[in-house]
């Protein structure tokens, strides 16, 4: 589930990636976003359309843009869109329908996150042989390129047995296996010009990566830019010198920006070497920064990666510390471009690095200024919007001056991140020192369709979050929302989640009550008995560790009072399990020596086993069906004490308090925290070297396992 954290902060970069574009503008300036390569070479499974659609709740929170391969159709075999025939008229590829493609680039613009388009227009295909492209309507008019249209220094000429091409040498280099375009040609230029147009226009792409730009000359991409209107546009000009990467995006007007061959090679090098020295350049031959366009005058129009599709399955693939390599790139200006192969590997390990950029607001026209450079450390502060950010790469243990570990936003084999807010940014919603009420830590909901009980995510939102103002916590499973809204609240605003402004709703809620919304475009309504509707149990015994036993189920409690299916124990010992320092209990509705004749009876208890729950806390209760699932019940966990306890079925909540100290003991909680990520999500079990909101002792703090 999105969070309003990384919701807000992709927010900006996501209004270039769905508005249009005021110009041809090569790449916008201050980008904050960070784009995915959705694909590898051979990733029909990986990449295909569905795919990528059904993933597109965590994507969409940490990339605003997504670059996938050609989407014409090139051939009835698996193709990964490099042969292209069909420009205009069948986009059934080698990764799914026409249909699925529009239904995922549409689900994907609604979360803010665009698409790149591969255009591949440095040469084509045939249909049945080396030349018939096909003829296709669109706009009112047909586009199709004759013999005119090739160069007519294309392999073709030489071939036995084919017709001599027509068209102008070719201006750039050949590529033998399709036939070379003519990009002097008239026609051959409104082909191109309307193709670009048409992939935005018609299918709802935001910009392009244009494949094989050293095969024609970047004036024609500048032609092609201008009319069409992209808000992105990066070009693949396969060279690690940067002075030819420059003489490219010059040649497009600055259209255009370039994929940063430059800093990849730096990046390769430096691996291989040793020698992290090799990862910074001089800027002006004095200034220390870092290797690539990226350090002297082209960031913007740089769009930086440690693979890709192509020099992941040739000489140039990156051999060295790929998690270190992507916290490098992460951390400098530029558009950083995660490779998939990388992501699906080590997603865990890259989701905090692209939190922590966006944190700090660090976007492609940052200014770096590099603290320490040599064989085993590079480290350097880079300033975003919102505050500055540090990173650390290599073995030399060192600590920027200024940061403490409290700033540490993600860690690892020989990289370290650290971030400092200057609080103008977006703000997480969880933040390390603020205190969590322990009411709200244990609230769970009561599916209330029938299906049974599910363990929710947890998500705690201030009672001042500006998304839902007075909600103090949002859980959700599945399709289901639940909100907790606290007593004396007037009014509350509802958002189905996806940013939609039409679909909030106002309205005064009930105290104590749990309204609950199922799918994005349901109602919100409210419950009380979880469908007991009235007919509540005549008795309910409390079992568990009572008064001495280490687990009682011969002698289970009864309510002192039962009264419209709410249950009252005045004074309840519990005392320490025979295992552990901890006392459990649940609820059942039969009396009975024998443990099956408990079992047969309903059992209340909670969501999850031993659950912690402390006193002064509301817990949601889960109903367990005799016959059903009562033998695999599970039950509390809470501090040894005397309580008084309150069993509510209008609500299906549980209420208890300590009635010897008559305070909150959150002991339980201390011994067993809750674990989130930075973003919010909640985490089964924290990973050394990462970095976690533990949530424990009713507050959150931000913890480095180590």
């Amino acid at each position: 589930m999105k969070s309003t954290y990384l919701t807000t902060m992709l927010a900006a970069c996501a209004l270039s990636a769905v508005s249009p574009a005021r110009g041809a503008e090569g790449w916008p300036s201050q980008h904050e976003g960070v784009m995915l390569q959705g694909f590898y070479w051979d990733s029909f499974a990986d990449s295909k359309w569905t795919n990528l659609e059904a993933q597109a709740e965590e994507l969409s929170d940490y990339f605003n843009l997504i670059w996938i391969p050609n989407s014409g159709y090139c051939g009835a075999y698996k193709n990964m869109g490099y042969m292209p025939q069909y420009w205009f008229t069948n986009h059934n590829s080698s990764f799914g329908s026409e249909a699925e493609l529009r239904s995922m680039i549409s689900t994907f613009r609604e979360k803010g996150t665009g698409f790149i388009a591969d255009v591949v227009i440095n040469h084509r295909n045939g249909v049945t042989n080396w030349y018939d492209f096909p003829a296709e309507e669109w706009n009112g008019r047909t586009w199709n390129i004759g013999l005119d249209g090739i160069c007519c220094n294309d392999e073709m000429a030489y071939a036995a047995g084919q017709p001599k091409p027509t068209g102008g040498y070719d201006t750039g280099d050949n590529f033998d296996g399709c036939r070379d375009l003519d990009h002097t040609n008239a026609n051959v230029q409104n082909n191109c010009k309307n193709y670009c147009k048409f992939l935005l226009d018609e299918l709802g792409y935001v910009g392009f990566r244009y494949d094989m730009v050293k095969g024609y000359g970047g004036e024609y991409n500048k032609i092609y830019n201008n009319y069409s209107n992209p808000t992105y546009s990066v070009g693949e000009y396969w060279d690690g010198q940067y002075d030819a990467v420059k003489g490219w995006i010059e040649a497009t007007g600055r259209t255009s920006a370039a994929f940063d061959f430059p800093f990849k090679y730096a990046l390769n090098e430096a691996f291989s070497t040793g020698d992290l020295s090799k990862l910074v350049w001089k800027a002006n031959g004095t200034t220390d920064q870092p290797a690539g366009m990226i350090h002297f005058g082209y960031p913007r129009y740089a769009v930086t990666f440690v693979d890709n599709h192509d020099t992941y399955r040739d000489g140039s693939k990156f051999t060295g510390n790929v998690l270190a390599a992507n916290a490098f790139m992460l951390s400098c200006p530029g558009t950083p471009c995660v490779f998939l192969q990388h992501w699906l590997d080590n997603k865990e390990a890259i989701k905090p690095m692209i939190a922590a950029r966006l944190e700090a607001g660090v976007h492609n026209e940052s200014a770096v200024k590099v603290l320490r450079t040599g064989r085993n450390v590079y480290m350097a502060e880079v300033t975003g919007k919102y505050g500055t950010m540090v990173v650390k790469i290599g073995s030399e243990m060192i600590s920027p001056e200024g940061y403490a570990s409290d700033d540490i936003r993600a860690f690892g084999n020989d990289y370290c991140i650290w971030v400092k807010s200057n609080g103008s940014g977006p703000v997480d919603p969880i933040e390390p020192d603020d205190p969590i009420d322990p009411t709200l830590e244990m609230t769970l909901y009561f599916d209330n369709s029938g299906t049974g009980w599910a363990t929710p995510y947890i998500y705690y939102w201030p009672v001042s979050s500006p998304e839902y103002p007075g909600v103090a916590m949002k859980v959700y499973d599945g399709d289901i929302w639940s909100y907790t809204v606290p007593a004396g609240t007037t009014g509350v605003l509802f958002n189905a989640g996806d940013g939609d402004a039409s679909k909030t709703e106002d309205f005064a809620p009930k105290p104590d009550y749990v309204y609950t919304r199922t799918g994005a475009q349901g109602n919100i309504s409210d419950y009380q008995g979880g469908g007991h509707g009235g007919n509540f149990p005549a008795e309910m015994y409390l079992i568990g560790s009572l008064d001495g036993a280490a687990w009682s189920t011969s002698a289970p409690q009864a309510a002192d009072k039962v009264e419209n299916g709410v249950y009252t124990w005045n004074k309840v010992v519990l005392v320490a399990s025979a295992t552990d320092n901890y006392s459990y209990f649940s609820f059942v509705t039969a009396k009975g020596a024998d443990w099956n004749v408990v079992n047969s009876s309903d059992r209340y208890g909670a969501a999850t086993a031993d659950a912690p729950v402390s006193p002064n806390e509301v817990a949601r209760v889960v109903k367990f069906a005799a016959g059903v699932n009562a033998s695999s019940a599970f039950s509390w966990q809470v501090a040894p004490s005397t309580y008084s306890v309150t069993l509510d079925l209008n609500d299906n909540v549980l209420r208890i308090s300590d009635t010897t100290t008559g305070v909150t003991s959150v002991a339980a909680l201390d011994e067993v925290p809750r674990w989130f990520s930075l973003m919010g999500e909640p985490v089964a079990e924290p990973q050394v070297g990462g970095v976690y909101i533990r949530v424990a002792g009713g507050k959150a703090e931000k913890v480095l396992v180590r």
